[in-house]
């Protein structure tokens, strides 16, 4: 999968779940300032966003920045679906992700012309949580974005990020 870069999105190391923490909480503390190192929900974060994307395989994991927001989590994984040719509506992947957490669904389109179904998730800890996954069409594969807003502070702001990057893949 390619994508463009997008100011605002920082992509940390992905070599060690270690070293994936270390980065995240280093970017979110900087962009909160100086007293959020106080903050031990900032480094839960970040130790749980990286244990997940390193068991997952993540491609990408980032923080996502906006000066109007406090800092979030992104992290993509490419992957495939159970059905044959693709999920290629909004129900089928809601039936595939499992409806019950799910808030609200909107399809869309990449510049190229990707499906892209967009879940809002009720999340079980404090914040928000979106899930935009980028289906490519005729295959089983497919890119799921998951941002996570520890605070939910500036949450349309990051969500706004989130959709310009979304908009920029490629499958090769």
């Amino acid at each position: 999968m390619k994508l463009a870069a997008v100011e605002g999105i920082t992509p940390v190391s992905l070599a060690s779940p270690a070293h994936t923490a270390a980065d995240l909480l280093a970017l979110m503390t900087a962009t909160r300032g100086p007293d959020s190192h106080h903050d031990p929900g900032l480094a839960q974060s970040a130790e749980e966003a990286a244990t997940l994307a390193h068991t997952s395989g993540a491609g990408l994991v980032a923080t996502v920045t906006h000066p109007a927001a406090d800092p979030a989590i992104l992290t993509a994984v490419v992957s495939t679906t159970d059905s044959p040719h693709g999920s290629t509506t909004a129900a089928d992947l809601c039936a595939q992700l499992g409806q019950d957490d799910i808030q609200d669904i909107t399809e869309s389109r990449t510049e190229t012309g990707y499906p892209v179904v967009i879940a809002e998730r009720i999340s079980t800890t404090p914040g928000c949580q979106l899930q935009a996954i980028v289906l490519d069409p005729g295959t089983r594969r497919l890119a799921i974005f998951t941002l996570h807003s520890p605070t939910g502070r500036g949450w349309w702001e990051l969500a706004g990020l989130l959709g310009q990057l979304v908009t920029t893949v490629e499958f090769p």
